[in-house]
């Protein structure tokens, strides 16, 4: 923001000493005449009237910013630029979980006939180590696509044919059994504490992103021999759930960011562990568009070891979706 002033007239020189002949030559040149104490009192009040014009400017720019965020336009808005790029690069999701579900299908059926039992999962447990990596792996790769689905189409997230009564502890349940494997490799316990029997009524799918999610983001930042903490409990017309485990320390400008698409935190990206950035978005989107809810974060920066910080998302969750209007 710039602005033009122009002081005219005759300019005198500072310090001199009065005379006759100098003030003759003022009152000769009347309001033509310019002291240095005229200029610095002008200047003074254009610097004034320009930073206030400047303040304002900054004031209503702020409010603008604020308002486009808090209504969650500037995400939409976002990933609508990339929508494109995003699809280009995503364009194996469709294929992929035709192919996983063939995969899935043949495993599943291999391990049915094989083998005795009451339920699948006693099955399972005779199945052979290759057997059960290939199942697991099947499970995993399927909720991967599952959560690039949502990021490449979040407005299936309105369409209510897709929404079922189902009881999120079981949903809880599955993606701890999906990652036993892995977090017994790095010797990490799980406790699941809490009581939950209420049935929400929503997309189940989209649903099941925010415990995978969060239980997938503590098995790969979490270090061997750490812990994980799942608890879940009815609450009134509710469901409270949240994932806690040591991780890399976030920073306090990246409370926000990190749910923001593709964005990972500085002290996460220096963990070996790779990822792309948008499994805390989606569960977000799925959080705050078809929950009416959010998913919060705190870290206790007092409570750090070799581990690193004790970090817990959690989130409230309605026992119905909504429908964005």
């Amino acid at each position: 923001m710039t602005s033009e002033f122009v002081v005219a007239g005759i300019v005198l020189r500072n310090g001199v000493a009065p005379s006759q002949a100098r003030d003759k030559r003022l009152k000769e040149a009347g309001s033509s005449a310019i002291t240095k104490e005229m200029l610095d009192s002008a200047v003074s009040c254009l610097l004034r009237e320009n930073r206030q014009g400047v303040d304002a400017f900054e004031a209503e720019k702020k409010r603008l910013i604020d308002e486009y965020v808090n209504k969650e336009q500037f995400r939409t808005d976002f990933l609508s630029s990339l929508k494109p790029e995003i699809q280009k690069g995503l364009s194996f999701v469709h294929d992929y979980r035709q192919i996983n579900s063939q995969i899935s299908q043949n495993i599943n059926a291999e391990i049915e006939s094989r083998y005795t039992g009451d339920s699948f999962e006693d099955r399972l447990r005779k199945a052979t180590h290759n057997e059960k990596a290939i199942y697991e792996l099947s499970k995993f790769l399927e909720e991967k696509l599952n959560v690039a689905k949502f990021l490449l189409h979040p407005e299936r997230l309105d369409v209510q044919e897709e929404w079922a009564r189902f009881r999120f502890h079981g949903v809880v349940v599955k993606y701890v059994r999906i990652y036993t494997r892995r977090l017994e490799d790095k010797r990490v316990k799980v406790t699941v504490s809490g009581e939950s029997f209420a049935e929400m009524i929503a997309n189940p799918e989209a649903i099941s992103v925010i415990p995978h999610t969060l239980i997938d983001n503590a098995t790969k930042y979490s270090a061997k021999d750490s812990k994980i903490n799942i608890d879940i409990r009815d609450v009134d017309r509710g469901v409270e759930f949240s994932v806690s485990s040591y991780g890399p320390l976030i920073r306090e400008n990246e409370r926000e960011k990190i749910f923001e698409a593709f964005y990972r935190g500085v002290c996460a990206q220096q963990v070996e562990e790779e990822g792309a950035g948008y499994g805390l978005y989606v569960a977000q989107l799925v959080a705050v568009h078809h929950l009416g809810t959010r998913i919060s974060v705190e870290q206790e920066a007092k409570q750090k070891n070799k581990a690193g910080y004790w970090t817990t998302f959690a989130i409230r969750l309605p026992l119905t979706a909504s429908v964005s209007s």
